[in-house]
């Protein structure tokens, strides 16, 4: 992939903060090649030795009262009197706390997909009326969680994550998608400590969000695309946030200063932070997977990119997971090719992420396979996208077993990371024969998936539990060639650095190490 970064961008400063950040791609049905709702998101951390796992929660009765407690403030929250069942990625999970930690991305029996958060920040003349509860207000580590055990419809998720900002509050700035078969994808940005807008993704859209907030035309009275606080624009114009330039007929109507939709409210301009920082920090990843999957090319210096647009081409998942590998290849803002760790843009793929995932949802298709996560294991530059279904009967151990700051022989985590620590010490040597390894084992696997899916459709009108088997033996099998690839590449790069007998404690220092050298602060 190939992408041309424009130069009349302004190169402002680079904020050095360790605050989380994502990139999140999303597309809707018609604008993909086979008709499924896709939602994609490199979840970034704060560092390269954070681990995370992927659970199965089963159904739960509640006892009357019973509290969600987050682990990260003092948020609390009712539960409902049955939990639904869900899968989820937690970053963190522990015996000794209330809850699972940071649980990111998930699908729950209801069919309801979530992915949560974006980090945003809202301007700071909101936040002054109306501030973050950094110490009571929901926030990324608890929302997935809240959302996904409560949640009958994407609709229902948005809200109740609403309702739960209003009041209770946000303890931080974000976006969050959710998603079903039936209304597709809706997607929420934060506006202030207790406000929030929600549009829903038109069906021959993509829309991509990198660390700022995107939302501009809001019209709260079209119910079926939109949602938000009642008083968003009111809330705005009474605290000297936002000029109408007429209350208009809708203000005369109904003594509001609520001005109708074709009027100049705009969300960006009103809501979100916008300054110098996110000239290199998120202008460049919205320009260009903006130019990657349209052609187009901006010149857009105020923020103010088109929010939804329809692709060239269809979309498939090869294609979302090249946009979540972005980091400017065949430009010279390219900092791994260029191995310029101070090269001015931030890149969409980078060493601290956790891990990526697109979720794919099939409204055609059996739920069991109809709803896919497609997870690659950190830096998804450097990562295979493995598909685990929903129907799949048990998560595999090694995807299971990963401590922060401790690698070892047996997680799929730590393969990975070690792998991808080796590359960069060498990046233009090594990437080209992990990327070509890589792809080809993707492609193949996709034409493996077909062939599986459609044994799967025959064998599941008979009997669905040894359907599920098949995927169990199908990601089995898929999990341990992976490995044997991991491992050789491993292997063969390591000789040929002449660092072939680190230990453990010897990787954990090169990928600190690593990781530091490429780590683009901040959100």
């Amino acid at each position: 992939m190939k992408v041309k970064l424009l130069t009349s961008l302004c190169i402002g400063t680079l904020i050095t903060g360790s605050a989380l950040a994502c990139t999140t791609i999303l597309v809707g049905n018609n604008a993909t090649t086979d008709g499924s709702i896709i939602v994609a998101r490199n979840d970034d951390t704060s560092n390269a030795l954070k681990t995370f796992a992927i659970m199965n929660h089963p159904q739960t009765i509640n006892s009357s009262g019973k509290l969600y407690r987050s682990n990260a403030n003092n948020f609390t929250y009712p539960l409902p009197a049955i939990s639904l069942a869900y899968t989820a990625l937690p970053r963190s999970f522990s015996k000794s706390k209330p809850n699972f930690s940071m649980e990111e991305v998930g699908i729950n029996e209801s069919g309801v997909a979530i992915s949560a958060t974006e980090t945003i920040f809202n301007s700071a003349n909101a936040l002054k009326i109306d501030p973050y509860l950094e110490e009571s207000g929901i926030n990324e580590d608890s929302i997935p969680s809240i959302i996904l055990q409560s949640a009958h419809s994407a609709r229902e998720g948005i809200m109740l994550l609403g309702s739960i900002i209003e009041k209770q509050g946000a303890a931080e700035g974000f976006g969050v998608a959710i998603s079903d078969k039936t209304d597709g994808t809706w997607y929420l940005e934060t506006a202030s400590g207790h406000r929030w807008v929600a549009w829903r993704l038109p069906n021959d859209s993509f829309f991509v969000s990198a660390n700022q907030g995107r939302t501009q035309k809001v019209n709260l009275r079209d119910a079926n695309n939109f949602m938000g606080s009642g008083d968003l624009i009111k809330f705005a114009v009474d605290n000297d946030l936002y000029s109408p330039k007429s209350r208009g007929f809708w203000g005369w109507l109904t003594g509001s200063s609520e001005v109708n939709p074709e009027e100049s409210f705009n969300f960006f301009k009103v809501y979100v932070e916008n300054g110098e920082h996110d000239k290199t920090y998120n202008y460049p990843r919205i320009e260009s997977l903006e130019q990657l999957y349209t052609g187009a090319s901006y010149t857009v210096g105020d923020g103010l990119f088109p929010v939804w647009e329809t692709p060239t081409k269809k979309l498939s998942v090869a294609d979302v997971a090249a946009g979540l590998r972005l980091h400017y290849q065949g430009t010279e803002y390219d900092p791994y090719t260029t191995q310029n760790p101070k090269a001015p843009y931030r890149p969409a793929s980078v060493m601290r992420a956790i891990f990526s995932h697109i979720t794919q949802i099939r409204p055609n298709l059996p739920d069991d396979i109809g709803y896919v996560e497609y997870v690659a294991v950190g830096m998804p530059d450097l990562s295979i996208y493995i598909p685990f279904y929903r129907g799949l009967p048990e998560i595999p151990p090694s995807y299971q077993t990963a401590v922060d700051g401790a690698p070892d022989n047996t997680s799929e985590y730590w393969k990975y990371r070690k792998l991808q620590a080796l590359v960069m010490q060498n990046y233009p040597k090594y990437a080209p024969m992990v990327h070509e390894q890589f792809n080809q084992f993707e492609s193949e696997m996709f034409v493996k998936q077909a062939a599986v899916e459609e044994t799967y459709l025959k064998l599941y009108e008979m009997d669905p539990k040894q359907a599920d088997k098949l995927l169990q033996q199908f990601t089995e099998i898929l999990i341990s060639q992976a490995d044997v690839l991991v491992s050789n590449l491993t292997k063969k790069i390591a000789n040929d650095l002449k660092m072939n007998n680190l230990s453990n404690a010897d990787y954990a220092k090169l990928i600190d190490k690593t990781e530091k050298e490429y780590h683009y602060g901040g959100a």
